[in-house]
């Protein structure tokens, strides 16, 4: 049985630093750039077509070199077959700025594969003065899709924020995750609204200190006991979190001693956020049958997240909890906090009023899975 608290914030001053991950950068050889002239030679426009060719070229050399064992298919222009995915390559150059001009092919990809969620385009600056490429970003075809929807028609042009800027992600999915199988038409109106084949977090190792590899990969960061007598004159996590347990214990939600928390600090668009995650069962017998997840959404630096921050949560059916910021609450945080039986599955997904959103792999509780 799944039961759900929706919580209120208490708003009040809280507090750190930002790793940032550098860019991919991929060499552009002699080689390469020799065969990106003779692919675009019969093209109407050659300097594009030229670009397109370095891009498909240099992400397929990059996938090779980082993903040795895995199948990989490059017969098709544009774009990549990889483990029952697809990749298309877009090319764009330094002079295109922060936006991202969506050709109209990619739009209609879904008339050409079965199942878009299988799809993701990648974006790749293509630097040929310094024979150089960098791989900017990426985004599930079915995501960017639910992004123009939303726009005006004929607009095709996408910031470059809206795209998830951490190749070593996009290549996490490629090895681990199961394609979306094609559904009859039939099973689509009764298919969960957020695949459930993502990556999952096992929150279960925490409560014996560890960290399943996903989640070491993916920059999340597993916070010690409370440690009252720790001083700082950072805003260091840990101490961030004992207050915010301060604040949940006045509205009316008990969190055991036994509860152990991760976080993990992500920019989103041209905001540096941070997402802690607690878990706890109700004893500490075996067969536990039921498992609770707090999450608390804020900022990585001193000040307020921003007005018309949102977060969701899913299980496998429906959304559970829908939270916005609204202006003028002076709130410092969003916190959610779901209950649901040892077996059940939560997405969690973060948005921002322009649009921008990130969808974090799905949390599960699978203490034995050593």
């Amino acid at each position: 049985m799944m039961t759900l608290h929706l919580l209120s914030s208490g708003g009040k001053p809280m507090i750190s630093e930002f790793d940032t991950i550098p860019l991919e950068a991929i060499a552009l050889s002699p080689e390469l750039l020799r065969q990106a002239i003779a692919l675009s030679q019969s093209a109407n426009n050659q300097w594009q077509a030229y670009l397109d060719a370095i891009a498909y070229l240099s992400v397929s050399e990059w996938l090779r070199d980082r993903l040795p064992n895995n199948s990989l298919d490059i017969s098709n222009a544009n774009c990549l077959q990889v483990n029952g995915f697809t990749v298309y390559v877009l090319a764009m150059t330094q002079s295109a700025g922060d936006l991202v001009e969506i050709p109209r092919n990619i739009i209609d990809l879904d008339k050409t594969y079965a199942n878009n969620s299988n799809l993701f385009i990648v974006v790749v600056e293509i630097q040929e003065e310094i024979e150089q490429a960098l791989i900017l970003g990426f985004i599930r075809h079915i995501q960017l899709i639910e992004y123009l929807s939303k726009r005006e028609r004929n607009t095709f042009q996408v910031p470059l924020a809206l795209f998830d800027d951490e190749p070593e992600r996009l290549l996490l999915y490629l090895q681990h995750l199961e394609p979306v199988k094609a559904l009859q038409p039939e099973a689509i109106k009764e298919s969960s609204p957020v695949s459930m084949n993502e990556l999952i977090l096992n929150t279960g190792l925490w409560l014996q200190e560890q960290l399943d590899e996903v989640a070491k990969t993916l920059s999340w960061y597993l916070l010690p006991t409370c440690q009252p007598n720790y001083v700082s004159a950072m805003r260091a996590p840990a101490m961030e979190l004992q207050t915010i347990f301060s604040e949940v214990a006045l509205l009316a939600l008990n969190i055991p001693d036994r509860a152990r928390s991760a976080y993990q600090d992500f920019q989103l668009g041209d905001r540096y956020l941070r997402l802690y995650a607690t878990v706890w069962t109700d004893d500490n017998r075996s067969g536990i049958s039921e498992w609770s997840l707090l999450f608390v959404l804020g900022s990585q630096t001193i000040g307020e997240i921003p007005d018309g921050v949102r977060m969701r949560i899913r299980d496998r059916h429906q959304i559970l909890v829908d939270r916005r910021l609204e202006p003028n609450t002076n709130d410092l945080y969003l916190y959610a906090c779901v209950t649901g039986d040892r077996d059940e599955i939560f997405s969690v997904s973060i948005s921002l009023p322009s649009g921008v959103m990130l969808t974090l792999p799905a949390f599960a509780f699978h203490p034995d899975a050593l």
